[in-house]
């Protein structure tokens, strides 16, 4: 009986192998953490854009709602007034009041300016009306 061996000559491999090399996985990581990078940072502008988007709307509505109240008040004597509002949840919002006179002297001209601040920028949205 005649045995048969196996040869394998390890010397020889083919030229076409599968798999990636170490450099290539280092770029593969290199671009997925670049990539990563710059999502966390759209992610966190986009959260600072609604949060001021938020803040833009409060302010708007409360503008409305003092422009309200002063036009269904007496006009004041005061050409200027300002304050903070009084409900606790609008603490970080303060008003003002401006009413300047028109060449028409029937008409006058209310400006009501709600203020915040913004991280270290002040924020203001201004609502004006003629009566």
């Amino acid at each position: 009986m005649k045995s048969e061996y196996l040869r394998i000559d390890t010397a020889r491999q083919p030229l076409n192998q599968t798999g990636f090399t170490l450099l290539e996985v280092m770029v593969a990581v290199a671009i997925m953490a670049m990539v990563l990078i710059t999502l966390l940072g759209l992610k966190n502008r986009s959260m600072n854009d609604v949060m001021l988007a938020k803040h833009i709307t409060v302010a708007t509505m409360l503008a409305k709602r003092m422009m309200v109240e002063n036009t269904a008040a007496e006009p004041d004597v005061s050409p200027e007034e300002e304050g903070p509002f009084p409900e606790p949840e609008y603490k970080d919002y303060t008003w003002k009041k401006t009413i300047v006179p028109t060449p028409i002297p029937q008409i006058m001209e209310l400006h009501v300016a709600v203020l915040w601040k913004e991280g270290t920028r002040d924020e203001m949205v201004e609502i004006v009306n003629y009566e």
